[in-house]
């Protein structure tokens, strides 16, 4: 047995152990579910955390062989607008049914999502291709999707082994350079990684986001989220965050304690909004006050945005 299946296997292990130690129902609340705290009236993430203005349209794209391919959401088109496009990546074994609530929510903030069926993304192969994929349709007549990609506005969010695949999309892929903005969700440790999904966060040169939570403590504990911050290069955005009381799994439904910050990032980041940055920048950063969040870090975060 190799040591990367011999480190897994030791995972496995600590959690049947867990099982065995404490009541069922009690280890299904700290694995399985989060704590989510009432958010501050008033607030940007609770703003954000709301539901957007425009109304959702989702597209269903088959393969050639008539298997489901993507699954797009969109905000209903008016006129001639284009609208920037988030290219979602699974966690592992998931598809976009377990995060159909938060990509409804972040179409409904005037985002095109993509999100493909494959359950394993960690080599950001799938999430490329999904972009590509809209930039194409972009350019075909005929398409619901013609003239209204924005190409130079593209962001790409993950869970879990989806949070090492879109990392891996801008740092390993000759398409990543269109990527302007990453988001990872439960980053794994790099001892959970299969080697063709690890990931080297040094390489990133785009502002990157860091979301965990304080009960993903086998998976993606503070220290992995840490190390991914100070491993990213001295000039690039970075900040993270660990929402108190999420486990692994709190981003999937409507996307839980996560939803408002990463709505608010993604607003601000592709959408240049200003409401949005006040949330993320310098020592008076909403999210670094924030009381429902801890291990809130950030570096390259003071200056002003530029246009």
């Amino acid at each position: 047995m190799n040591i990367q299946r011999k480190r897994k296997w030791m995972v496995w292990l600590l959690a049947i152990i867990l099982i065995i130690a404490v009541p069922a129902t009690i280890f299904l609340q700290i694995i399985i579910h989060s704590n989510v705290p009432e958010l501050a009236e008033g607030s940007i993430e609770q703003h954000y955390a709301q539901q957007g203005s425009h109304l959702v349209k989702i597209e269903e794209v088959k393969n050639a062989m008539g298997e489901p391919a993507y699954r797009i959401y969109y905000p209903e088109f008016q006129g001639d607008e284009a609208y920037p496009v988030i290219s979602w990546g699974n966690g592992t074994g998931a598809n976009p049914d377990r995060y159909d609530g938060l990509l409804k929510h972040l179409a409904s903030w005037g985002f095109v999502v993509i999100d493909s069926y494959s359950k394993t993304t960690g080599t950001g192969q799938e999430i490329v291709e999904a972009i590509d994929y809209l930039t194409q349709e972009n350019e075909r007549s005929g398409s619901i999707f013609y003239e209204k990609i924005q190409k130079e506005q593209i962001g790409v969010a993950g869970h879990s082994q989806g949070s090492t695949g879109v990392i891996n999309a801008h740092t390993n892929d000759t398409s990543g350079s269109l990527i302007k903005t990453i988001v990872s969700i439960a980053l794994p440790d790099l001892k959970h990684c299969d080697p063709e999904d690890v990931y080297d966060t040094s390489q990133i040169t785009v502002p990157f986001f860091i979301m965990g939570g304080t009960r993903d403590f086998l998976i993606s504990p503070v220290s992995t989220n840490q190390l991914a911050l100070q491993h990213t290069d001295s000039g690039t955005s970075v900040m993270m965050g660990m929402a108190k009381g999420a486990a692994h799994t709190a981003i999937e439904g409507n996307g839980g304690n996560h939803r408002g910050y990463l709505t608010a990032w993604m607003r601000y980041r592709l959408f240049n909004d200003q409401q949005a940055m006040q949330a993320f920048h310098g020592d008076a950063a909403e999210m670094v006050h924030n009381t429902n969040w801890t291990h809130v870090e950030q570096a390259n975060m003071v200056d002003t945005f530029k246009e």
